[in-house]
């Protein structure tokens, strides 16, 4: 089918999206993008437009696009609704900010041109250098005036979103110009001119003076954090921590390594890394904080015991001026701006060299020596973590970690994606319990630490699965939920298959835990730490929320017993009609 001419500057947006692979857009309708908006519902060839993903809130559009990324590593395009869109969204673009997620964010705006606004509401809705409300947490933004401004600054912005380190990029369209007729001469680069500027391997030098630290390590020690954004390097990680022997220390914003492989010592407690002597930190946002985690540090972040560590990632090429999310500086032996998958082949040559020296039998018997300790560490760590779980069970009512441990008892067959595990809590049980094995099938926290993300970007996640067998589960905070309930009514319109399950303690959790942590300071009465951090005197009925926005739920769950058969048929029903379900636990 021949494409038709674009008429107005409007349709060649859409046929940017188009060419850059953009099948869907999200967002809350909004005068300001009006132009782009009647582009979309009438294109004349429906192959080229994207579809349309309605929310009710902005905060909710770009969590569902921020989801739909992580799931897929697609492209969501979203549309904000002028500065006052914009500010709705800023919370969900700070998240996508901290979790490095490349978002491709269109605001609308103006008439700049003020002899063409309409009274009143164009004048509070157009703002001079709208990106001001974003700058500090995107990576590249632009409020261009006219077409041929416009093209450049849409193919920029994508390009620059998908070069290392990857982040959310805004983009203000002229309210006007969306709707002018398309100016001779004006047209799109290149599908290609888009295409990402690539990061080199490890070079040479690198690679030989980390083969030679690795070779006189006792006790080498890699961190992950962020590397399992591409699913690939999962594979070639797992050989290359076989190869070295190393002891793995998984900070989780991804799935980066199999959690319950033999190498994995992530929240065991282990003493056998605590005088590791090299430590190769692989896309590690806080570096601190995960050195922390298994050795004793001075004051400058720097291990007691004097061990080398050597950075390999994009961390240094994207720091806020306003957010602090770059994390306490820390002076390392070595830093290198590599790209990750590359890396891990170049060390993994090296490793399996037969003529290197790491497949002399002295090193073989240093590694393997080496690996069973650390296996021992890691069986024993997770039978006391499910020991704790069983035990939990025998309580009066549902504790964390035996919710979790059920939860899963009643989807270990199905191939399930966790698309959100709420909070730091029921993370922590999850990462201890469930087997975190395939690549993509953990997608990890929010970023920012903010509330608001759970939910929207669960639909997200869903609906880049929608194609597929897998089961997504968000294991939703109830906190985090009534940030953005009418996330709800995307999802029943939608009808994403997502299982939601609740889990609901009545409490800003956090919040009570640190009300309570003051209140002991100051030796001061800690029961009334839930004084305006719980919803005891007036509880949410979750499903009767979910009930009036068309979603299928499940009778609340109150005994231990009851979760994992109530969650079960949650399962059949959401595969039998392909449609989402809500399950309510309420919690200790």
């Amino acid at each position: 089918m021949t494409t038709p001419a674009p008429t107005y500057f409007s349709d060649l947006v859409v046929e940017f999206l188009h060419q850059q692979d953009i099948d869907t857009v999200v967002f809350n309708p909004g005068a300001s993008f009006r132009g782009v908006h009647d582009s979309l519902v009438h294109a004349d060839n429906t192959a080229i437009a994207p579809q349309i993903v309605m929310a009710c809130h902005e905060e909710i559009a770009v969590a569902i696009a921020h989801g739909y990324h992580k799931a897929s590593g697609r492209h969501m395009g979203v549309l904000v609704h002028a500065n006052v869109g914009l500010l709705h969204a800023s919370m969900a673009v700070f998240n996508a900010w901290c979790d490095r997620v490349p978002l491709f964010v269109l605001g609308g705006n103006g008439p700049v041109d003020a002899g063409k606004r309409r009274p009143w509401i164009d004048w509070i809705h157009t703002s001079q250098n709208i990106e001001s409300v974003v700058k500090d947490y995107v990576k590249w933004c632009d409020q261009p005036i006219g077409q041929r401004a416009t093209v450049e600054s849409l193919t920029r912005a994508f390009k620059l979103m998908n070069t290392p380190m990857h982040a959310p990029v805004f983009v203000a369209l002229d309210f006007d110009t969306q709707e002018q007729p398309l100016e001779e001469g004006v047209r799109l680069y290149p599908a290609t001119a888009t295409e990402p500027t690539r990061l080199p391997p490890l070079d040479q030098q690198t690679v030989e003076d980390l083969a030679g630290r690795l070779l006189a390590a006792r006790t080498p020690v890699l961190v992950v954090d962020f590397s399992g954004r591409d699913p690939e390097t999962v594979a070639p990680l797992v050989a290359l921590a076989e190869a070295f022997g190393l002891a793995v220390v998984d900070r989780g914003n991804r799935l980066n390594f199999p959690s319950t492989h033999p190498l994995n010592i992530s929240h065991t407690g282990t003493d056998l890394v605590v005088d590791a002597d090299l430590v190769i930190a692989l896309e590690v946002q806080d570096l601190v904080g995960a050195l922390g985690s298994f050795l004793p540090l001075t004051d400058q972040g720097l291990p007691v015991n004097g061990a080398d560590i050597v950075t390999i990632g994009f961390n240094d090429l994207l720091t806020s001026k306003w957010a602090a999310d770059y994390q306490q500086f820390v002076p390392v032996t070595r830093s290198v701006a590599a790209d990750t998958r590359a890396s891990l082949d170049a060390l993994r040559a090296v490793a399996e060299d037969p003529a290197g020296p790491f497949t002399t039998p002295d090193f073989i018997e240093r590694r393997d020596r080496r690996a069973a300790a650390l296996a021992d560490a890691h069986i024993r760590a997770r039978a006391d973590w499910a020991r704790q779980a069983e035990e939990s069970k025998q309580r009066e009512h549902i504790h964390v970690a035996g919710a979790v441990d059920e939860i899963h008892r009643a989807v270990r067959d199905e191939e399930w994606v966790l698309t959100n595990t709420g909070s730091l809590t029921v993370d922590g049980w999850v990462k201890k319990l469930w087997p975190l094995e395939r690549p993509g099938s953990y997608l990890g926290l929010n970023g920012g630490g903010g509330l608001g993300y759970g939910l929207g970007a669960s639909v997200g996640a869903a609906l880049a699965h929608r194609d597929t067998d897998a089961l997504c589960i968000d294991l939703q905070s109830d906190g985090d939920f009534l940030y953005t309930p009418s996330a709800l009514w995307t999802l029943a319109a939608q009808q994403a298959p997502l299982l939601v399950v609740v889990m609901n303690n009545r409490l800003y959790l956090n919040s009570t835990q640190h009300a309570e942590r003051i209140a002991g300071n100051r030796d001061r009465d800690i029961d009334r730490a839930h004084i305006a951090t719980s919803f005891y005197d007036n509880p949410v009925d979750f499903v009767t929320m979910a009930r009036s926005y068309g979603i299928h739920a499940l009778p609340r769950v109150e005994k231990i017993g009851d979760v994992a058969p109530t969650v079960s048929e949650a399962v059949r029903h959401l595969k039998a009609h392909q449609g989402p379900v809500l399950v309510e636990i309420l919690m200790d």
